[in-house]
């Protein structure tokens, strides 16, 4: 099966869809007022469509809902999906043309920086990363550091303001394919740190030669309301791995990362929003037999919320569950 989810019973009912349009919802089918789709488990077709080559159980998809006019088309060598407030890119490159993953990550991020001024949505609000065999190499020839190595190469001649949101996780097959996929929008969100995490940018250099680059969430703020983008979230307090090999303590330790986020976004809203309804979450497993230990997990824990399991690769080996996604205020 190409891509995947596992939903609990009652997520595989698709919940009504409510009053309010929310930014982002997950059903079965997507969003007849979608500007764009996410895959999760099926395949789609068309510009607007995006597929995770990540194994699952189930199948459902993310919907992103438009507001006002839908394009879509090419950006150079990429695609995209998009309303009057967002767009949603696509770049796939191949190692096999650029050298090896390091390269062929800074070309990646050299086009990015290079479409994103004269897209006409100039705010890179987040991004996401899939590559194969994230955890190959040893020391620093890790992928996962090369990655990063090429990443920053990328960066440094085209500094954000502040890093955006992000997730890099590793597909579970033996593919030579970079994926990169943005998020940016016509108007500039508010990107935000955790009180419990380092800042990556500010990491040791144990873990690389280069640090990671991305901010823990971004805020913004749109005809919709808020939303609040999430990047990948792990088992990770200041700079340290917490709990290796413990698949329900590290997703314990995720959740009380994801409470300190939501907080700190809280306060800068003013609003006292709490997870739910309004809760769309992508979790990653690196094992298949920890699906319905994750599954569960998100239903007891995240009650309400919308939810998909996918296996992917955590970018630190010691790490066996990532989770992300958006919160509406």
């Amino acid at each position: 099966m190409i891509g995947g989810s596992i939903l609990s019973q009652a997520h595989m009912r698709d919940p009504p869809r409510p009053d309010r349009r929310w930014l982002v919802d997950l059903a079965s089918e997507p969003a007849a007022d979608a500007f764009c789709s996410w895959n999760l488990g099926v395949r789609g077709a068309g510009t607007a469509s995006f597929e995770l080559p990540m194994p699952a159980l189930d199948t459902c998809v993310e919907s992103w809902r438009s507001q006002g006019r839908l394009r879509g088309g090419q950006l150079g060598a990429a695609r995209f999906a998009g309303d009057d407030e967002l767009m949603i890119g696509e770049l796939i490159l191949s190692e096999r043309d650029f050298g090896g993953i390091g390269t062929t990550t800074h070309e990646a991020y050299r086009r990015l920086l290079d479409y994103v001024p004269g897209s006409g949505y100039p705010y890179v609000l987040r991004i996401w990363s899939y590559l194969a065999r994230i955890n190959d190499g040893d020391g620093d020839a890790e992928r996962y550091r090369q990655f990063c190595v090429g990443r920053q190469l990328a960066l440094e001649r085209a500094w954000f303001e502040a890093d955006p949101a992000a997730t890099v996780i590793g597909l579970p097959d033996r593919s030579h394919k970079l994926r990169l996929l943005w998020l940016a929008a016509k108007t500039p969100g508010r990107m935000l740190d955790n009180p419990r995490q380092l800042n990556p940018r500010q990491y040791p250099p144990e873990y690389g030669p280069e640090p990671p680059r991305f901010s823990r969430a971004a805020l913004w703020q749109c005809s919709r309301g808020g939303a609040l983008l999430i990047s990948g979230t792990a088992s990770v307090v200041g700079h340290s791995s917490r709990h290796p090999g413990q698949i329900g303590a590290q997703l314990a330790e995720t959740k009380r990362n994801l409470d300190s986020l939501l907080r700190v976004a809280n306060e800068a809203t003013g609003i006292d929003s709490q997870w739910g309804e309004g809760t769309v979450l992508r979790a990653y497993v690196r094992h298949e037999n920890h699906f319905t230990l994750a599954e569960d997990f998100l239903r007891e824990h995240f009650p309400g919320a919308a939810c998909a399991v996918l296996q992917g690769e955590v970018c630190r080996r010691e790490l066996l569950c990532e989770i992300e996604g958006v919160h509406h205020f």
